[in-house]
């Protein structure tokens, strides 16, 4: 259903994850960035003295994408992550809007470069309240 779509997760954890491998599924092309370090949830539930490594949990969200390491702590890494959204069809995240806007990968910013962007902000409790990320 969405062979020729393409999409750039900007995220980590379960719901914008769990999202883009939705996407995955019906046939987009889903390019995960992740930190050098990796996305944190790899390992959530990792024991040491099992046979199982890492997190099946994380192994779900993830299946069907295509994965790059960037570090959009350095400008060369928030440069590769404006190119890579410059050609996609979709920019899907969960990271804070102000934190976005601070590294220059707010909707207005990367919406600049490519005005068809369809930039789509998912978090598990929303942006505001007690329960907010």
């Amino acid at each position: 259903m969405l062979q020729g779509l393409k999409v750039v997760e900007f995220a980590s954890y379960i719901a914008a994850p769990g999202a883009a491998g939705i996407l995955a599924d019906w046939g987009a092309e889903v390019i995960k960035v992740e930190r050098p370090e990796g996305d944190p949830m790899r390992n959530v539930f990792g024991d040491a003295k099992s046979a199982l490594s890492g997190n099946p949990t994380f192994g779900l969200d993830n299946r069907g994408k295509r994965a790059v390491v960037l570090d959009t702590s350095k400008p060369e890494g928030r440069e590769a992550l404006t190119r890579l959204a410059a050609e996609a069809d979709i920019f899907l995240t969960n990271v804070r809007p102000a934190s976005l806007k601070r590294a220059g990968l707010d909707d207005e910013t990367l919406r600049a470069a490519n005005p068809r962007l369809i930039y789509a902000v998912v978090t598990g409790y929303g942006l505001e309240g007690p329960d907010a990320a």
